[in-house]
């Protein structure tokens, strides 16, 4: 996988700890990476993370540690249609947030731990994951001592959860090159805007300008799926929104909206990445929400 570095900058603070409070329309696609550490809680907005070779969907409530140097993104779907902002609160520091002699106390072993193990990216699930999201939140509207204190003492926390699980797989290594990431970022962000519309392969391998074989190998190396594998995904996700936001639209103007041309593909597709039909995926999340 071959993404491009991101320079962070200080704040003005000149704080060990940079925060980052995000609202945008949609997450875009931007695999990068940088020396940094990062903990990024995802307020709301969906779509599909990255994070090495490891590709999932993402959801409110996502929170994820990310090592030095690992590349990642977390690309949105198009909100046009709930026209809800995509929000996150970020943090980033580097391994000099904690100060060297922290080796010589037991106390901060966790610590030492769960960064190790960062490099390979972490998402913490169940409930502590929106516990401390809500903490992240509350925490990027303090400043100074007060403010580093309190996040050692979440990655404290985080260090002691044995609900959470590694990401990228254990002998990913990354290779980093500019080029190949802005091909990707062109991927991406094509498959996002035309995602409704057919899309054969040579389309794609050409606007990268790849042949098709050497283009279904590149897509494969970086994100771990093949391209009609991705492109399925991504119109199953889209289908998803519009069954809960949409509720007057029938089950075949989503199948076509969302870029499948046959409704038999569409359920036969949507049983096996969801494992119910449509209409049974639009029953439950009416049924959940009666219940609120």
């Amino acid at each position: 996988m071959k993404p491009g570095l991101e320079q962070i900058k200080k704040n003005e603070a000149n704080s060990s700890l940079i925060q980052l409070v995000l609202e945008l329309p949609e997450f875009e696609p931007n695999w990068h990476f940088h020396p940094e550490f990062e903990l990024t809680f995802i307020i709301s907005g969906s779509g599909k993370r990255i994070v090495g070779d490891s590709v999932e969907p993402f959801h409110e409530g996502d929170l994820v540690l990310l090592g030095s140097d690992l590349p990642h993104t977390w690309n949105s779907e198009n909100n046009k249609i709930t026209n809800e902002p995509c929000k996150a609160v970020v943090f980033q520091f580097s391994h000099k947030m904690l100060p060297e002699l922290i080796n010589d106390f037991p106390e901060f072993d966790g610590f030492r731990h769960l960064l190790n193990i960062a490099h390979q990216g972490i998402s913490f699930q169940g409930k502590q994951a929106m516990e401390t999201g809500n903490k992240l939140i509350k925490l990027s509207k303090s400043n100074g001592l007060e403010k580093l204190t309190h996040f050692w003492l979440i990655l404290d926390d985080l260090s002691k959860s044995t609900n959470y699980r590694l990401l990228a797989s254990g002998d990913y290594i990354p290779t980093l090159n500019k080029y190949n990431v802005e091909r990707i970022n062109i991927v991406f962000t094509y498959v996002s805007i035309h995602f409704a519309e057919n899309i054969p392969l040579k389309k794609v391998a050409d606007i990268v300008h790849m042949t098709q074989t050497s283009f279904c190998r590149f897509f494969k190396l970086i994100t771990g799926e093949t391209f009609t594998e991705y492109l399925n995904n991504f119109r199953i996700s889209r289908a998803c929104v519009m069954l809960t936001a949409q509720q007057d639209k029938n089950i075949l103007q989503v199948a076509f909206d969302s870029g499948f041309r046959s409704s038999t593909h569409f359920n036969r597709m949507f049983f096996t990445k969801k494992g119910c039909s449509p209409s049974g995926f639009r029953t439950q999340h009416m049924l959940m929400i009666s219940r609120d």
